[in-house]
């Protein structure tokens, strides 16, 4: 019987010592949240714009969000939804998430991965505490990404496709548009 209690009690305290593990992850993701430095990202991926934000954790980490501007065509999917226009055969790229982490002071590697299947490695380097640029490649083409630019300075860093034009967006806000 005693033996029973025991079992009980251990699993009762390691059972208890999870709950308050997993509470401090909890607490020091939302700390590391709270402190954490956003700015505008810009990429071009397979011949692609996308936008959006990158989030800069005070530990040397950080996540980056990129949404692409889908122009529907005239058609629906049968369903009554719009379809996408395809870019040269491609499908659409609408969007990318990835994680960053310093490997050096001033330098850097995401990890981006998007909607479309593509997949890339890229090697980054900081320019301040808070700006910086990328470059990689998928297997279907090249990345290159800005953070915490101007669209006017994002441009300079921008791998741009042969016969496109990268221009500031003149509808719709500040931004990017690929021509």
């Amino acid at each position: 019987m005693k033996r029973v209690h025991a079992v009980r009690s251990a699993l009762a305290v390691g059972a208890a010592a999870a709950v308050l593990l997993s509470g401090c992850a909890d607490l020091n993701d939302t700390a590391l949240a709270a402190v954490a430095t956003r700015v505008p990202a810009h990429a071009i991926v397979n011949e692609q714009l996308v936008q959006g934000e990158m989030t800069l954790f005070p530990d040397h980490t950080g996540t980056v969000t990129l949404r692409g501007d889908v122009q529907p065509v005239a058609g629906t999917d049968g369903l009554g939804a719009a379809v996408a226009a395809p870019a040269g055969g491609k499908i659409i790229l609408s969007s990318c998430v990835g994680r960053l982490r310093y490997t050096a002071t001033t330098m850097g590697s995401i990890d981006l991965r998007c909607n479309d299947g593509s997949v890339a490695d890229l090697r980054m380097a900081l320019i301040g505490d808070t700006r910086g640029y990328g470059y990689g490649q998928t297997a279907t083409g090249l990345v290159s990404l800005t953070f915490g630019m101007t669209p006017v300075e994002a441009r300079a860093h921008l791998t741009v496709p042969p016969h496109r034009q990268l221009l500031d967006r003149t509808e719709g806000g500040s931004g990017l548009e690929l021509r």
